[in-house]
Order: structure tokens, then sequence, then C-alpha cells
């Protein structure tokens, strides 16, 4: 299988939130080539900070960084229109495209990349590419690195300024724009499993290790042997928690939904992965500014649950069935959780119990 962006961002998925930046799971040559518009078009800022770390792990507060950036950026004449956390980015497959469309569509040129590290601050700014793979490969990128985030930017500055590019954004927004929380909602959004499934077999795609190219640098190669490695216990895990399913299901490997429909597969296991309040909202789900937690219900054999809140900000896994055919998503009880495997385990055991299956 060839190695590519959005391989990696579904394998992501179902694997432990990742702690790099987007960029570092691509070939690319750091300098200190700007794009040439970047006084003139359009860009977008993707935020990603040091994950607050307690009982629960929580998105941190990326707002804050980006607050600080923007100024920056207006004085520099770049015109941010949207910031979003990186966690949106790799929810599924169809976030990315949705994101990809909407970058377009609002005309985004730039992608600005603004990471926080434990020891450093970087900054990288890359050309939109129109897809849900948002940058290429083996490009000269603007990269700048700093233990403070002051020095940082101002580098960035200092090289707009020195080369001169033309100016055109004058009317940058006094204050940074967040998004997130984009539909993937194609059609309805059904709290229930359809009894049609106990006749159909669920399509469940499987762990997949990545190739190595030739071409790959030794960095990011090293990046993907250490993904694959913990690939294994993975694969493992998910074949054991599948057997709870009650129903017929086969693993299969990861397709397109165009293909699954050329296969004649209709149902397939979906799942997203994120900061819980995103998730709601991606899903359609009511979410009150008011609310610090969502409540997951979670199944306990044969026939209780139990309620479990989770803090908003908390980063978490969400299974759902997809009907191919219709378009339907259907995602039962909020169940989410900290854990994919524990969020898998939930989603079954609630389908279990919905459609009343004798366990015995």
């Amino acid at each position: 299988m060839k190695f590519n962006l959005s391989l990696v961002f579904l394998l992501f998925s179902l694997m432990a939130f990742d702690q790099v930046p987007l960029y570092e799971y691509r070939d690319i040559k750091k300098s200190l080539k700007l794009p040439e518009k970047i006084n003139s078009d359009r860009s977008v800022v993707i935020v990603h900070v040091p994950d607050e770390v307690g009982e629960i792990r929580c998105v941190g507060n990326w707002q804050k960084l980006s607050q600080r950036a923007h100024k920056a950026f207006i004085t520099m004449k770049i015109d941010v229109v949207m910031y979003l956390n990186h966690y949106d980015l790799v929810v599924s497959d169809n976030t990315r495209e949705s994101y990809a469309k909407l970058f377009t569509e609002r005309n985004i040129e730039n992608i600005i990349f603004l990471s926080q590290k434990d020891d450093s601050f970087q900054l990288l700014i890359a050309p939109f590419n129109n897809n849900s793979s948002f940058i290429n490969s083996g490009e000269e990128l603007f990269f700048s690195e700093h233990t403070q985030l002051e020095q940082v930017l101002f580098k960035t500055g200092k090289e707009i300024k020195r080369i001169g590019h033309e100016v055109e954004n004058f009317l940058i927004p006094d204050k940074p724009n967040f998004v997130s929380g984009i539909s993937i909602v194609e059609k309805s959004l059904l709290k229930n499993y359809p009894g049609i499934l106990r006749r159909s077999k669920l399509s469940v795609e499987q762990l997949t290790k990545l190739d190595i190219p030739a071409s790959t640098s030794e960095d990011t190669a090293i990046k993907i042997a250490a993904y694959n490695r913990e690939i294994e216990s993975k694969r493992l895990l998910l074949d054991s928690l599948m057997k709870a399913y009650p129903y017929e299901y086969e693993i299969i490997e990861p397709t397109s939904d165009k293909d699954l429909l050329r296969q004649r597969r209709q149902f397939v296991l979906r799942s997203i992965s994120g900061q819980a309040k995103t998730l709601r909202e991606m899903l359609d789900y009511n979410v009150s500014p008011d609310e610090t937690d969502f409540v997951s219900i979670i199944p306990i054999m044969p026939d209780q649950t139990r309620a479990k809140p989770i803090p908003k900000n908390a980063l978490v896994h969400k299974f759902y069935i997809k009907q191919n055919i219709s378009k339907n998503i259907h995602v039962g009880e909020w169940d989410a959780d900290t854990s994919w495997e524990q969020a898998l385990q939930n989603m079954i055991g609630n389908l279990i119990q919905e459609h009343n299956v004798d366990r015995r």
C-alpha cells in the first residue's frame, strides 16, 4: 500500500491521538521560501498545542495561542480567515474532505501550521493543494522555529518585509475566527441501529500497516516504522473486540464509500475521534454553550446502563454505522469514550441491548 497522508489520518482514528503536527508525516524541505501572494491571498491557520493531561486527556487551549499569533499576522498583512484545531482535521476522511471543500469555497490559497511543543514553537507556511491531503510532499516551504513565539513571528515578518511581496490584504479581521464542528451527516442522523443488521453483513475496516517508499526521508521512515509496530497489537485487539458483535461481520481493507457500494456492502462501521464538543457538532447533536460535560451511556450487561460524564474538551472516540445506499448515519446512544477500545465495546453493548439480543 502506498504511503499517503489520508491513510495515516484514517489509521489515527483507531489509534492513540497523535502528538505531532500533520506536516511531520510529509517529506518537505524546510526553507525561507514564502508563497508569492502571502500578502494578497487568503490563509487558514491550523493550530497544534500540547494536550492537557490529567485523569482525562483534554484538548489544550489552542484559542489562546491563536489570539497571540493573530496580532502579528495583522501586522504582517496576512489575511487569516479562519483558525481551527489540529484534531478537527484528523477526525475522519469525510471531515478532511469537508474542510478541503470549505477551504476551496472560501478561496483559501495558503495553509499556516502553528504548533507549540514542550520546548518550542513552529510555524510552517504552505500552498493549499485543493484536496484533502492539504499540502504536497517534496516542496520547499517556509519554516521557522524558536523557543519563544515572538521570535518565530518576528522572523516570519522580517522575511515578508525583506521579500517585499505586493500587499493587497488590508481588511483583516481584528480578532481570530474560530471554526469547528463541520457536519459530516450527508442525509439523516438516526439515534438507533436498524433491525436489518440482523440479516446484513457489517463491513469493518482493518488497521493496515504503511509501506515505506524508497524516496521517504529517514525521519519520516522512522515515524512510519514506529507506527507500524503499534498496528500488530491493535489489529489483534480489534479482532477480539468484534467477536462480541451479535451479527455477521467481515473485516476488510480500508476502502472508499464508492467501492463499498460497488462491492454491494450496505453497512460499514465508522469512527470519529477528537474533542467531544466537536464530535457532537459534527454529528448534528445540539450543543449548549452552558454544558461542561456530556453524558455517555455505558452498557452493563445484560440490560442495564450507567451514565459517565466526560468533559466537553476531552479527547474521545465515537463509533457509528453508516448505511451506504441511503447515506444515513446510525449513532445509537451517545456512548463516546476516552479510548477507542472502550468506545467500540460501548457501541456493541448498546446495540445488543437496543435489539434485545439474547447473549445466553
